[in-house]
């Protein structure tokens, strides 16, 4: 189903100031129109699909997901998270790293991209840990984390206690243009 056109859909698209009831076409899996337009560009041939009452927008973008991968894959795998990501609407998701062993290492990270090209279906974002472990005693190497492609650092969860790690953490970060993600449950 590469080429589709919705009708009378809401039709939510920020980045062009859109929130209306209009029409999509996509054509090749691209949008090719929206609004009036989209029906009369349609080819003859283009399956028709009413979604009246549904919001149809960018895919979503979830910035706090435990994909467990690696080392507690029966609580979710890269594969299944993403899948219920997709189903959804997500089409990108970023990853926190409380997983076995805790991203804080450039071949964990790079573990991940691996299965995510592999098997996820949706973008896979990774996010490393501020310090070894998710333990907080002991800072994670930051700039190897940067370099094998997160896209912040965060304990997920654990709330450094030390503050002059979190303040080194903190230099880091910055230093590498890397967002800081930091919600305690303790």
């Amino acid at each position: 189903m590469n080429s589709l056109l919705l009708t009378g859909g809401r039709v939510i698209d920020p980045a062009n100031r859109l929130d209306s009831s209009t029409d999509v076409l996509l054509l090749d899996g691209k949008v090719a129109a929206i609004g009036a337009e989209a029906a009369t560009q349609a080819p003859p041939e283009v399956e028709r699909m009413d979604v009246g009452g549904l919001v149809v927008c960018p895919g979503l973008i979830d910035l706090h997901v435990h994909l467990r991968e690696p080392g507690q894959t029966q609580k979710e795998t890269i594969a299944t998270g993403t899948a219920a990501a997709a189903r959804g609407g997500f089409t990108s998701i970023v990853c926190m790293p409380n997983t076995t062993p805790t991203i804080d290492n450039a071949g964990t990270v790079a573990l991940i991209h691996e299965r995510a090209a592999q098997h996820g279906i949706v973008n896979v974002f990774v996010a490393g840990a501020i310090s070894r472990n998710i333990a907080g005693e002991e800072l994670a190497s930051i700039g190897s984390l940067k370099r094998a492609g997160v896209v912040a650092i965060t304990d997920d969860g654990h709330c450094v206690q030390n503050n002059e790690l979190m303040r080194r953490a903190l230099e880091y970060a910055k230093m590498f243009d890397l967002p800081v993600m930091d919600h305690c449950q303790d």
